[in-house]
């Protein structure tokens, strides 16, 4: 079986130092939790991590296809909708925006992005997570 390990360390106060291969991520808590807002927090990272690993994974489909869209007009926004008690994200709307005139060419690919995202899969049956699309009229 395949891995993937990251490791963290806290540096002062609230900010911990992420790394991954060779890059590296500071996570911390906003001012008003108690942080000093040096980056973003887990949560965010999770956000981060969904929307990363599903453009990401588009991009190497459609890649793969050989097409020549150029997927730099297509914007990807990931929405967390929290509970308490205990604190959790209950629901994840991840909105894909793209031009109108891309609609015929990436309705599978966006398909299967999210059926490959290794993310989505892992939390899919822990959070109710939406994906919507969203055509913008070409100019």
């Amino acid at each position: 079986m395949a891995e993937l390990s990251v490791t963290l360390e806290p540096l002062v106060d609230t900010v911990i130092s992420g790394h991954a291969r060779t890059h590296d991520i500071t996570v911390d808590r906003p001012a008003e939790k108690g942080g000093t807002d040096k980056g973003p927090m887990g949560g965010e990272l999770l956000l981060l991590a969904l929307g990363g690993c599903f453009l990401s994974t588009l991009i190497g489909i459609v890649k793969a296809e050989e097409s020549s869209l150029d997927l730099t007009q297509v914007n990807v926004r990931v929405i967390g909708s929290l509970e308490t008690a205990p604190s959790r994200f209950a629901r994840i709307l991840v909105a894909v925006s793209a031009p109108q005139r891309f609609q015929d060419q990436l309705a599978k690919p966006l398909l299967k992005a999210e059926r490959a995202c290794i993310v989505h899969n892992s939390i899919k049956n822990a959070v109710d997570v939406v994906f919507e699309q969203h055509w913008t009229p070409s100019v």
